[in-house]
């Protein structure tokens, strides 16, 4: 199921493009050698290459909150433009698309007034535009269409020191930093990047550029199985955080072989090369067939040509957010994969189909030149959604949680909520969604970070975000009570507090509860510092150190209630000093501090319920 190396995934996207090839009957004609490229505006020039009008290139889009709420915002367009080449500090692309290339002009705002300036600390505008104008009116050279015969003149034309009152450019205000552009003649016109005479001067220098005489024109394709011509370098992808980075390729002879140079090494030809670039362009363009999580990009398909209700599934456990529909969809699906949905015959037919395809999920980061595959995983999609569900159910730590615990959610609890960097490390977090996947044991790191941050982390009545931060909540307690169980090979941690458990730890941590109860309902709403405050992480590590001291603490407590009270929590503490017969544990390893905070949250929860409960009696 689990299988390494990049050849698995190349093939799978060849195979996936060709599957969706075969389904489509309204294919949009991309020219070889080009990508898709998201743009905001069209530059409209005269054929004089005169600025004339910057139109929007925008829709509204349907997407949905975390509540399943309906909302809709502007989202740009997407144009197929020349692939970028290989990036650097200040490097033109063909038909760039950048403002800062384009215009060379600075947007800056201070005291309420617009600047637009070419001067900057690094002379960067400057130097971007100077490239842009040199690279393109060399690529433009001999192209006489009206369109290329614009651009050239506005290129030769266009002097930011004379544009920088521009009424035109002026228009867009703060828009302009953060939006990319395309050229055009107006609506209804000829469109810059559409042109056939440039398209097809670009794709011979291409293809030229690809071509090498020393090598031999055709070689079995190792993905494909076909005699083809091999690819000497591999197109780039466009991450939603990097553009210009490549899978496969070699930059330093170390990782040459047998006198090959450049990707002739990978023995991928052009057209495997194309299929599987192409596609995973596609699915990091679609939000459907692909989740951010923190610092890895975690792009799933299945194999078959409409996998929309297997990747809704899936995009849902990573976090992703659906609309209700979708969400009814998949609870049906759910219930369908724990044998309880009776629906009609066709229903279930489909359902049958859908589990039986073979179901794609890769994790991948990347930098300014390198794409790093962290895992792939391949398995039949019925056997990928039994596996979540047993992991949804190991998470689960009290009855009435029935809403699935997303991976975003696992990695929000491994971060403190104080830290600036947010980031989960990729092989943390590559190896908690494996474990859940397999089916097997969680990472021990993940005990580790999560037992640290219970530890250290501070309960907020007022967070930044203006709410209440608990630092052990339902997610990182039914997180540590996944490790132990799946490490010890059995339910050792129930939903519950547990009165059959006699580890010591587990005991422990529920007399700390006890005790801090005691105390809140000893001085209610005086408290400026309670004794989880002062001395839960030192109790979860070295209880013999520090509950001498909370027992000698709760005797005061103990004489500022009635009765009742005292009754009720000395027997309450009896009973567990008895199983413990007088003696507290010197030291906690990991997994026993985990026992301890499970069983500090479950007694919580046990006292909490009850005082509850006692409310509505005397009511």
């Amino acid at each position: 199921k689990i299988q390494g190396g990049d050849s698995m995934l190349i093939k799978a996207l060849c195979d996936y493009a060709e599957k969706q090839q075969a389904s489509s009957s309204q294919n949009v004609s991309v020219p070889e050698y080009y990508r898709p490229q998201k743009i905001s505006y069209r530059i409209v020039l005269s054929p004089e290459g005169k600025l004339l009008d910057i139109l929007p290139q925008q829709h509204l889009e349907t997407y949905y909150d975390k509540k399943g709420k309906a909302k809709q915002k502007d989202v740009p367009d997407t144009i197929y433009l020349p692939m970028r080449n290989k990036p650097s500090i200040v490097q033109a692309y063909y038909l760039d698309h950048r403002p800062l290339y384009i215009f060379g002009l600075n947007y800056v705002k201070e005291n309420g007034q617009e600047i637009w300036t070419p001067d900057d600390e690094t002379n960067k505008a400057r130097r971007s535009h100077k490239a842009f104008v040199e690279h393109e009116l060399a690529f433009m050279d001999g192209l006489d269409s009206e369109i290329c015969t614009a651009y050239r003149r506005f290129l030769e034309t266009w002097d930011p020191e004379q544009e920088t009152e521009n009424p035109v450019l002026r228009q867009l205000g703060a828009a302009y930093s953060g939006s990319y552009f395309g050229f055009t003649l107006g609506i209804g016109k000829a469109n810059l990047e559409e042109d056939p005479e440039l398209i097809a001067k670009y794709q011979k220098i291409c293809r030229q550029d690809d071509c090498r005489t020393d090598e031999p024109a055709d070689t079995v394709c190792s993905i494909l199985g076909e005699r083809l011509s091999i690819a000497r370098k591999h197109n780039t992808f466009d991450f939603p955080n990097q553009t210009g980075c490549r899978l496969v390729c070699m930059k330093h002879s170390a990782y040459e072989s047998y006198c090959k140079e450049k990707s002739f090494n990978s023995g991928v030809s052009e057209k495997a090369m194309k299929l599987y670039t192409d596609q995973l362009n596609k699915l990091l363009q679609d939000r459907q067939h692909h989740v951010i999580l923190e610092g890895m990009t975690v792009v799933f398909f299945a194999m078959c040509q409409n996998d929309e209700p297997q990747c809704d599934f899936f995009a849902s456990m990573l976090g992703g957010s659906m609309d209700q529909q979708t969400e009814q969809s998949i609870q049906k699906l759910l219930t369908y994969a724990k044998g309880g949905y009776t629906g009609d015959s066709e229903t279930i037919r489909r359902m049958e189909e859908m589990n039986n395809t073979t179901f794609y999920i890769v994790g991948l980061t990347n930098t300014k030149t390198r794409v790093s595959q962290k895992f792939i995983y391949r398995d039949r999609f019925g056997n990928l959604i039994q596996n979540l569900l047993k992991h949804q159910e190991d998470l689960r730590i009290r009855e009435q949680d029935t809403h699935p615990i997303p991976f975003k959610w696992i990695n929000k609890e491994l971060v403190s909520p104080k830290s600036s960097n947010k980031d989960v490390p990729p092989p943390l977090e590559s190896s908690i969604i494996l474990a859940a996947l397999q089916n097997t044991r969680y990472p021990d790191a993940l005990l580790a970070t999560v037992v640290r941050r219970v530890k250290t982390d501070q309960d907020d009545e007022n967070d930044a975000k203006g709410g209440k931060y608990i630092k052990l909540n339902r997610v990182r307690a039914g997180i540590i009570k996944a490790c132990l169980n799946r490490k010890n090979h059995k339910e050792e941690i129930t939903m519950a507090w547990n009165e059959e458990n006699r580890n010591p730890a587990y005991i422990c941590g529920g007399l700390f509860a006890v005790y801090e109860k005691l105390q809140q309902d000893a001085t209610p709403g005086t408290l400026n510092r309670t004794i989880k405050d002062a001395y839960f992480s030192s109790a979860c590590s070295r209880p013999a150190s520090v509950f001498p001291t909370l027992a000698k603490l709760s005797q005061n407590h103990l004489h500022k209630l009635g009765e009742g009270g005292r009754v009720f929590y000395g027997r309450l503490v009896g009973g567990l000093m008895n199983q413990l017969e007088g003696e507290f544990p010197q030291t906690l390893s990991l997994d026993d501090q985990g026992r301890f905070i499970i069983g500090y949250y479950q007694m919580n929860q046990k006292l909490y319920t009850r005082n509850e409960e006692t409310k509505e009696d005397e009511n």
